[in-house]
């Protein structure tokens, strides 16, 4: 697990509605990219830890394509109810 580097958190932000979606619930208030790894594949699998509120977080995989491909990143999995001691 590293620390959200600035480029995870602006690409997993700009997913927010996504992330809602999937995650059938509004996160309105904190929502704070914290924590992450990564999986080569066909590109890149991203699963970031994200703080909602108080003691609240989120696990979130997002799958990032080669940029050849010129495709967007996008979320293929949201984990609720994580704790910040939860193993990504």
């Amino acid at each position: 697990e590293e620390d959200a580097t600035t480029e995870v958190s602006e690409m997993v932000t700009s997913l927010k509605g996504d992330i809602e979606t999937a995650a059938g619930k509004k996160f309105d208030g904190t929502f704070e990219v914290v924590k992450y790894t990564t999986q080569v594949v066909a590109g890149t699998n991203y699963k970031v830890k994200v703080k909602v509120s108080d003691g609240d977080y989120i696990h979130v995989v997002v799958f990032k394509p080669l940029p050849y491909t010129q495709e967007p990143p996008k979320v293929s999995k949201v984990e609720v109810g994580k704790a910040e001691g939860d193993a990504l």
